[in-house]
């Protein structure tokens, strides 16, 4: 199986403290991978389409525009994936400009995290002001959108204990208030700072899940529109839409225990991680395979080792499903059945 994504975490580094996050007790260490070892890293992978950035806040990495035009050059990524706190408005501005420029055939997913209104994103966070700067931010964001068709505006919100009961509320004001391309909602997952706010009943998560179809059918009207009401905006809209209710069944038959998915984890196969410090795993959600520092940098030697055959086995005897999208989109990706038959013509995973 070719690899497709690749997780890359680009600094340990936070200015905020989120009860959310689920690498809180790796965030401002010491040891990101040098400039030099990530151009050694990017040398010795082989072409790939997704790059999915992580942190820390990835907006704090110096050079971020060189590392991100790295792959684009020598691994051929196409995709970016880019989350960010809204706190570094400035340079996600500048940083656009700067993808627009130098790397014109790049889509971006930009996703500006918003968990819920004034008062309760900026205590989930623990930074005072960050709903109003991170509105400023995507705001800022507007003019080079503009410019670049191909750099795509969302809001990414972390469903807790705490705001389940808000977010509805939130996604109904963004639509009328901001101009996104879309909102997402992810499941808290991991071990977060705050363990209070992983309790969620099922029940729960299934109402609030269909309270947001009227949302992303919204967005994916606008979707659609782009392509001036064309057929192939129809089929847009459809695999949007139906692609998060699909996701949403995955996870909400995991939410209490692990559930088989309608595909196999390709999770150590086509989608990786490569952690601040050098560590490969193969899922967010388990331990590491290998230290890139350990074998100078070289991916290939890591990619096809026997530690890492050894881990994608490990998952399949560990029967290892959960929520986690980015796993379960990227594996979904892989399975013509899920993309023919689950996707466009179901909504509930059986």
């Amino acid at each position: 199986m070719d690899l497709n994504t690749l997780i890359l975490f680009v600094t340990s580094r936070c200015n905020a403290k989120c009860g959310t996050c689920f690498y809180w007790q790796e965030l401002n260490q010491a040891g990101d991978l040098t400039f030099e070892e990530l151009e050694t890293l990017s040398r010795t992978m082989p072409p790939f389409n997704q790059l999915w950035l992580s942190g820390g806040e990835p907006m704090m990495r110096k050079r971020l525009d060189e590392i991100i035009g790295m792959f684009y050059e020598r691994n051929g990524v196409r995709t970016l994936n880019l989350p960010s706190n809204g706190l570094f408005k400035d340079r996600l501005v500048q940083l656009m400009d700067v993808t627009t420029r130098e790397t014109p055939e790049l889509k971006v997913n930009l996703n500006i995290a918003l968990d819920g209104f004034r008062e309760t994103h900026d205590r989930i966070r623990s930074v005072p002001g960050n709903f109003d700067k991170a509105i400023e931010a995507i705001e800022a964001l507007y003019e080079v959108r503009r410019r670049n068709p191909k750099i795509r505006l969302h809001v990414n919100s972390v469903i807790t204990a705490e705001n389940l009961d808000e977010l509805d509320g939130l996604g109904w004001w963004l639509l009328e208030n901001l101009d996104l391309d879309g909102q997402y909602f992810q499941i808290i997952r991991g071990d977060p700072m705050d363990p209070d706010l992983v309790v969620l009943d099922r029940d729960r998560l299934a109402a609030f899940y269909r309270q947001l179809k009227p949302i992303h059918e919204r967005y994916g009207q606008k979707l659609a529109a782009r392509n001036g009401g064309s057929v192939k905006g129809w089929l847009n809209k459809l695999y949007y839409t139906q692609t998060l209710y699909f996701y949403y069944a995955v996870q909400e038959e995991n939410l209490e225990r692990s559930n088989p998915w309608p595909m196999p984890c390709t999770a150590g196969q086509s989608i990786l991680v490569v952690d601040y410090n050098g560590d490969v795993r193969a899922c967010e959600l388990r331990g590491r395979v290998a230290n890139l520092r350990d074998v100078g940098g070289d991916f290939g030697a890591i990619y096809s080792s026997v530690a890492m055959k050894r881990e994608v086995k490990q998952i399949v005897e560990d029967q290892c499903w959960c929520t986690h999208v980015c796993f379960i989109h990227d594996s979904a990706q892989t399975s013509r059945r899920v993309q023919l038959y689950d996707i466009p013509l179901r909504r509930k995973v059986v």
